[in-house]
């Protein structure tokens, strides 16, 4: 009855002051541009009206204070005039409505506080919570347990009654409505001794007592421990707080009894003082031995209850108080003035708890929404204001870093341009990344300002990246354009596709910065980096690699946000094209390579998606069940979308549909005006021929990439030959039937009623004269690009090659079987096996092979040369195109000819060393000019071996090397259209034959050693006279007119005497260079130092006395090359070994596998010192 709950005023006053801020805040944003008021006008009073708003929130306890103060007023006028009005009723009504009830207790409280203090009636006295049993507290404090409260001084006493274990938790919880911020300042637990020896306090049930009363009250005063005794006069002394309180929360026992102990002998002095003055008052005295005989109890009560395992209580104090008998107590009287109960004894002790309770503060017990929500505010209020001051000044930095990076890059120096630059890109990037995932918590708070500052900060982007990197590169891919303009066609095409793609690419990239909207970044970049300009300053400080990072950097941001502002005529950034530079880059690219267009991609498109189906081709899988294991092979192999099989079930049909839809685009690098959709008719056709000429071109690689693989002995060969030969078992031929199978891709095949059909159109348009009109077959797409393949085969697709009619397939055929055919091709095999068989067959397979070898060797017509050269020209009429498929038909007959070649040329080696190499030796060996002997060589020895037309090697070369060797006015080569495949002949045989033909035209131009030649002296400063005794001639100079003297050598005279004679200015006559012999001027000769003037003329000069260093010096002049000269090129000179290479390094096939293995070099080496040596054939030749 009567009960009334106190609502939460601070928290609607808080709700409304924030609605009322938050109007306005609103009213200024959306009203402030109407009123004209600028962005940062509305945000400097949006900031006052949070400070405002701020401001009052910290003022709400007073306004709720103001509040409550004029509804209390409101409450008690009408509480009066209620009262008023009820005792007049009850008067006048009689006793049955007397009865007025009263008002509950905590309105009584609450209005007699209000009485006393007014408006601030809540926290002007210290409330007091007394927690104890009910008859101590009637005794202690009267009337305190039957109203709940009492107010003493400046003291609110408060009691809850507790039953048993139940406590008075609805008037406690009133309390705590009443005051929610500080329920209560103190808390007095009232204690008794119980008597017991062991246990005189309860400190385990004042522990739970103070617990209940926290929870009741969500708050956890200052304690206080109140001992009361039974003992007292039968006056009562004077009203005086005993005991001792602390401040701390935590205390130790020593500590309390030393306090105890002092408390003790003070009593004591205090009683026997006031016993002396009044013999009754023995309280002081008697409370002195009751500490003194319980102090270590009431320590360890202070201690159990503050350190209770129930709840921790901060006990701050412990008094005494004397418990005054029943009659003692004064009741109250029946009717005061102000209703309240009479104040409780022991005013002073309740006075000193308040008093001290002022020094203290509890703390809140279990959670509280109002402090929790006030706490929060107060946190997020804090926390805004601080992202508000952080978050301007984080924009302020931004902005202002922006504004410093932009005054950057009017600078004129180009590596700090650069940094400026690089820098800015940082900034923009860094503005985009915030306005696309949203800005970081630092920089928002109402003060963002990154959308405002990249638009701001774009112009000077634009004007900086144009000035030092659009302008240099738009510079550098003109001058690539012009250098593509000035080049002509050929000479691009020159350079491959990769050039014309380079040069497309240039003109694509130049058009891009001129159309931003065509740009694609993953293109841009790669090319305008490829450019390298700008270029690093000479002066710049930075280095190379940091000047590259900071270009590609600063391109790739470009190119990533050129297409992103908008179209060409938008963007500020796009260029002003050249339009006569790009017309003319335009025309040349299109002469080169024409105009591209979509149908690349759809044509792509077609065989992406056929690859799945159709694995690639091997070479086992083309020939099925036959092998082509020992013969040839190849790694490669033909794509699956390009098989006949792929052709008939799928492609085909695709290139229909793609045609049918006609989605093809114009390239708009090439052209500006939109080309328009091909024709179905013309689409089809121009996939088609992609797609055969791609066909062809995978079967030429294929085919191409064939190798045979060679067999190691003759007996092997001829089992190759065997099987290559056979037409059943023959891979080749099942390697030919698969081709032209697959080459009949996309061919129509006509059934009887179409050949019936076309028979008719043929005979009726027979007379017409218009070949346009005439019916024309339908040719094979792939005959054109396999008719070389299909002639060999005699396949009707051949026919169609050339347009051929339906008619001439017999001819072909016939032409097939004729002289270049698969047939006449392996007639030749199975005769060159043939061949091979009886050489293999035959006792002396050696021999057998050595001579048909030589044979060929010598120029005379074999069946081995005919086949080879059958093969040959099959190879060759595949052409250019089917060069390594060609190979495959030569190398078969081309390792036969060289098993069969290696015998023949081991033995023209042997023929060679034996009979000449070994006469030279034996005639020349240790004579000069071919060693350094006194012992010259014989003329005509010589004549008979160098003689031009009859001499021995002259002899040797033209009757064993007709077939190899052949000459050609003074030299000899190798013999044109010679193929001999495994033969190589010796670079040294050659060079060696014709230095020989060279001294042999000079030295022996009849037949004899005759060498005309003329000498003519040259004055020489300081010599007087010379003379030049040469082979019984001489030359007499002695500073006369210079002449031409003629001499012959060898000259007639028996003496054959050479020498110098010469004479100085210093000195007398000298002789010296003295030479004997035939040799003499040759040997002379060598002496000398030769310098020629002309063709024909030579400056021989000799120093024959190196002390005074005067050189003699005579001119030479021969009728024929160097003269005498020509002698010295036999100086040392050694015929080849060997005329062809045939050492077993070279891995060359043998005649049989069953020939022993080589020597070993130790072995060899050996052999040379012994008795009997080697046979031939046992020490491998040395290249």
């Amino acid at each position: 009855m009567n009960e009334q709950k106190s609502e939460p005023v601070a928290l609607f006053v808080c709700i409304g002051i924030g609605i009322l801020f938050v109007a306005l805040g609103l009213a200024v944003w959306m009203e402030g541009p109407a009123r004209g008021w600028s962005l940062q006008t509305r945000i400097i009073i949006e900031l006052c009206l949070l400070s405002g708003l701020l401001l009052a929130l910290m003022f709400v306890k007073y306004f709720e204070a103001v509040l409550l103060w004029i509804a209390s007023m409101r409450a008690m006028r009408w509480l009066a005039r209620y009262d008023s009005q009820k005792q007049a009723q009850g008067a006048n009504e009689g006793p049955a409505f007397a009865h007025v009830p009263t008002p509950d207790k905590v309105v009584m409280l609450r209005d007699a506080l209000r009485e006393r203090h007014g408006w601030s009636w809540r926290y002007r006295d210290r409330w007091v919570v007394v927690a104890g049993d009910e008859p101590l507290v009637k005794r202690l404090a009267p009337g305190l347990a039957d109203a709940g409260y009492s107010i003493t001084g400046d003291t609110v006493l408060l009691y809850a009654k507790q039953t048993t274990d139940k406590l008075d938790i609805e008037w406690l919880d009133q309390i705590r409505r009443l005051r929610r911020r500080r329920p209560v300042d103190a808390i007095v637990a009232l204690t008794r001794n119980r008597g017991s020896a062991n246990t005189p306090f309860d400190a385990e049930g004042i522990a739970q007592r103070l617990a209940r009363h926290a929870r009741a009250l969500r708050w956890a005063g200052p304690a206080y421990l109140l001992n009361v005794t039974d003992f007292g006069g039968e006056q009562s002394g004077p009203d005086e707080a005993i005991g001792f309180t602390w401040a701390n929360e935590r205390t130790r026992p020593d500590e309390v009894e030393a306090s105890l102990r002092r408390l003790s002998e003070n009593l004591a002095d205090a009683g026997v003082v006031r016993l002396t003055q009044d013999p009754n008052d023995r309280y002081p005295a008697e409370l002195s031995r009751h500490i003194s005989e319980l102090r270590a109890a009431l320590s360890d009560l202070v201690v159990q209850t503050g350190h209770s395992r129930l709840w921790r209580n901060a006990v701050h104090g412990l008094l005494f108080a004397p418990l005054f008998k029943e009659r003692q107590l004064t009741a109250p009287a029946p009717d005061s003035e102000d209703g309240e109960p009479l104040p409780p004894q022991q005013r002073t002790i309740w006075q000193t708890v308040a008093d001290h309770s002022r020094k203290i503060h509890g703390r809140r017990v279990g959670f509280s929404v109002s402090t929790t929500a006030a706490w929060m505010t107060t946190a997020l209020i804090g926390c805004w204001v601080a992202g508000t001051m952080l978050s301007g000044m984080m924009n302020r930095t931004t902005i202002q870093t922006a504004t410093d990076t932009l005054t950057k890059l009017s600078t004129q120096d180009r590596s700090q341009g650069a940094l400026a630059l690089d820098s800015l890109d940082k900034q923009l990037d860094t503005l985009e990344v915030r306005q696309r995932d949203g800005a970081p918590w630092t920089t928002r708070f109402g003060l963002n300002h990154d959308d405002a500052l990249l638009t701001a900060a774009w112009p000077g982007y634009e004007n900086a990246v144009s000035r030092i990197l659009v302008t240099p590169i738009r510079l550098k891919l003109e001058e690539r354009l012009r250098q593509l303009a000035s080049l002509s066609d050929a000479e691009i095409a020159s350079g491959g596709n990769a050039q014309v793609q380079a040069a497309y690419d240039t003109l694509k990239t130049y058009l891009m910065l001129v159309r931003p909207d065509r740009v694609v970044a993953a293109f841009l970049t790669p090319q305008l980096i490829a450019t390298a300009v700008p270029a690093r300053p000479a002066n710049s400080q930075l280095t190379s690699g940091t000047w590259e990072d900071l270009r590609q950097h600063a391109i790739t941001f470009f190119a990533n946000h050129l297409g992103r502002r908008g179209s060409a005529g938008d963007s500020s950034l796009a260029i002003v094209p050249d339009g006569a530079l790009v017309a003319t880059a335009r025309q040349t690219i299109i002469g080169v390579r024409g105009i591209q267009n979509s149908t690349d991609a759809i044509y792509q498109q077609i065989l992406d998606d056929a690859k799945p189906k159709y694995p690639p081709v091997s070479l086992a899988s083309l020939l099925g069940d036959t092998s082509s294991k020992g013969l040839f092979n190849t790694a490669a192999t033909v794509p699956g979308v390009f098989t006949r099989t792929a052709w008939d079930e799928r492609i085909s049909k695709a290139i229909d549909d793609a045609s049918e839809q006609r989605n093809v685009t114009g390239d708009w690098v090439l052209s500006d005006v939109h080309a328009s959709a091909p024709s179905t008719g013309s689409l089809k056709a121009e996939l088609r021929q992609r797609y055969f000429d791609d066909y062809a071109r995978a079967w030429e690689l294929f085919l191409n990439s064939l190798r045979w693989q060679p067999a190691p002995t003759l007996s092997g060969t001829v089992d190759q030959l065997t099987l290559l030969s056979d037409p059943q078992r023959s891979p080749l031929v099942a390697l030919m039937n698969a081709v032209v199978y697959q080459a009949g891709a996309g061919a129509a095949t006509q059934s009887l009623s179409d050949t019936l059909i076309s028979k008719a159109q043929q005979l009726v348009g027979a007379d017409e004269k218009d070949p346009s009109k005439q019916t024309q077959p339908q040719l094979a797409p792939l005959a054109a690009a396999f008719g070389p393949v299909l002639r060999l085969t005699g396949s009707d697709l051949a026919s169609l090659a050339s347009g051929a009619p339906a008619n001439a397939k017999a001819a072909t055929r016939l032409a097939a079987t004729g002289d270049l055919s698969l047939a006449r091709y392996l007639e030749r095999v199975s005769a060159m096996r043939l061949k091979a068989q009886q050489m293999v067959d035959s006792a002396d397979a050696e021999a057998m092979a050595r001579s048909a070898a030589q044979s060929v060797l010598q120029g005379k017509t074999s069946d081995i040369a005919d086949s080879r050269d059958y093969a040959s020209r099959l190879a060759a009429s595949l052409g250019e195109q089917w060069a390594g498929f060609g190979n495959l038909f030569q190398a078969p007959l081309d390792q036969t000819w060289q098993v069969v070649v290696q015998p023949a040329a081991a033995s023209l080696n042997d023929i060679w060393r034996t009979a000449i190499v070994a006469d030279w030796n034996r005639t020349f060996g240790g004579r000069y000019p071919f060693a350094d002997s006194d012992n010259d060589a014989s003329l005509p020895e010589m004549a008979r071996f160098m003689r031009l037309e009859s001499g021995v090697i002259t002899g040797f070369v033209t009757t064993q090397l007709a077939g190899i060797v052949e000459r050609q006015g003074d030299r000899w080569v190798a013999a044109q259209g010679a193929n001999h495949g495994a033969l190589t002949l010796d670079t040294g045989f050659l060079a060696d034959l014709n230095r020989l033909t060279r001294v042999a035209t000079v030295l022996f131009p009849s037949g004899d050693a005759h060498v005309r030649y003329e000498l003519r002296a040259v004055p020489t400063p300081g010599v007087t006279d010379m003379k030049f005794v040469l082979s019984g001639r001489e030359l007499h100079y002695f500073n006369q007119k210079e002449e031409w003297t003629p001499f012959v050598w060898p000259g007639d005279s028996l003496e054959n005497l050479s020498h110098i004679e010469w004479q100085t200015e210093q000195g007398g006559l000298r002789s010296g260079l003295d030479a004997q012999g035939r040799f003499g001027l040759i040997r002379l000769l060598e002496h000398a130092k030769v310098s020629p003037q002309d063709s024909a003329r030579y400056l021989l000069t000799w120093t024959p006395d190196q002390s005074q260093g005067i050189p003699l010096r005579v001119q030479l002049r021969s009728e024929a090359g160097a003269g005498p000269l020509d002698v010295l090129e036999l100086r040392h000179f050694t015929l080849p070994a060997r005329i062809f290479v045939t050492s077993a390094a070279k891995g060359g096939p043998k005649l049989s596998a069953v020939n022993p293995p080589p020597l070993p070099p130790s072995a060899i080496a050996a052999a040379k010192h012994a008795a009997m040596p080697l046979p031939h054939g046992a020490m491998p030749e040395v290249e």
